[in-house]
């Protein structure tokens, strides 16, 4: 059995990146990262191959409990898009994880699942290896998913995991780390630096779900001529929000802005397998969502070591309560919440006292601020 040696690379797959050149190939950095293939059970899904076979089954066709002695993980995955309900994206982490447990040093046996066996794993997890709540919690998830499939009773499993930690205080960078991070050589290919540049200008900018609204953008969402950007929500099952932003970034001709990305750097690489994806690879195809999120991730750290693709959301939401500080003399909640499409207002009042907190740091608009030219 495969061995676990880093729990990142089972959370996270990769592809390597080509670009044609003239008569040889011409390597990038997306192609320092290599594409990790777990097999187990003769399954090796893609979020869309999940989504085309949530599409095109048959729930007739899908048995009520799963035998655990024969299930591939794709029987699993087809019970809980059927049976249980679950989204898409949330399945294909569920699985992942799955292939991470089975291969760990202390693995847990999906073909006879019982309590002893899942307990030792979870406790090697949190007191040896010392995981945090939500990777812990996220097992426990992949676990009951599983166990529900089988038809197991979860009362007979009383793992409870450890409870959040108490909320921290968020660390973002500040406007002058931001602006260092937009205009910072990547790469020596200049397709793929444009495409890190923008890309982390528009996700500071906009604040959306990244990379998940980052990675579904099409050219069709970025409507140039209204001023207007239609962002689609794979978190709330493909639903729309529609925002209006400032003018430079959507058509600034001297900008990293829409209108540039669209007409001087996409066409660069488009071909017959774009498809109409906003962001393209240096092959032209689009990006996977857990591609962008490890590409992005190991090359901005270089300059803001906390990186991660979500600070980019909560920057935006704290420079945006800033900004309407700093022009309304009030945090505008509201207006912040229907930017960043929250459900709930208590979500977008958390950011308050951030704000508050880096309106004595910064106190200007971010957003004017990383807009400018180097």
């Amino acid at each position: 059995m495969m061995k676990a040696t880093n729990t990142a690379d089972y959370y996270s797959s990769s592809y390597q990146f080509h670009r044609e050149t003239g008569p040889t190939i011409q390597t990038t950095i997306f192609d320092t990262f290599e594409q990790e293939t777990y097999n187990q059970h003769g399954e090796d899904m893609m979020k869309s191959q999940y989504e085309i076979l949530n599409n095109q089954s048959n729930r007739l066709n899908c048995p009520i409990i799963l035998n655990p002695q024969i299930a591939s993980f794709d029987d699993v995955a087809l019970h809980a898009l059927l049976r249980q309900r679950l989204k898409v994206g949330t399945v294909e982490k569920r699985i992942r994880y799955a292939r991470f447990m089975e291969n760990h040093q202390v693995p847990v046996d999906f073909r006879n699942p019982n309590y002893t066996n899942f307990i030792r794993h979870m406790d090697y997890r949190e007191q040896i290896e010392q995981v945090g709540q939500s990777a812990l919690s996220h097992e426990w998830k992949t676990m009951k998913m599983f166990l529900k499939a089988y038809g197991i009773p979860l009362a007979d499993w009383s793992y409870r995991p450890p409870p959040c930690p108490q909320a921290k205080a968020r660390i973002i960078p500040l406007p002058d780390t931001v602006h260092k991070m937009v205009h910072h050589r990547y790469s020596d290919d200049e397709y793929e630096n444009a495409l890190i540049q923008y890309t982390l200008m528009h996700t500071f900018m906009i604040g959306w779900r990244n990379p998940s609204e980052t990675c579904t953008m099409t050219v069709d969402s970025v409507k140039l001529d209204e001023g207007i950007l239609v962002i689609t929500e794979p978190k709330k099952s493909g639903s729309t929000r529609v925002i209006m932003p400032e003018r430079p970034l959507m058509a600034g001709q001297t900008r990293k802005s829409f209108k540039n990305w669209i007409e001087k750097w996409r066409p660069n690489v488009a071909n017959q397998y774009s498809g109409n994806a906003l962001y393209l690879r240096p092959d032209g195809r689009s990006i996977e969502i857990s591609q962008y999120r490890m590409f992005i991730t190991r090359h901005v750290r270089t300059i803001f070591p906390e990186y991660q693709p979500y600070v980019s959301r909560h920057w935006c939401a704290i420079g945006r309560l800033i900004k309407a500080k700093l022009e309304t003399k009030n945090f505008d909640i509201y207006d912040v919440k229907d930017w960043l499409g929250h459900e709930e207002i208590q979500t977008t009042m958390t950011y308050v006292r951030d704000a508050k907190q880096y309106l004595q740091i910064a106190p200007y608009d971010w957003f004017r601020y990383i807009l400018k030219r180097r």
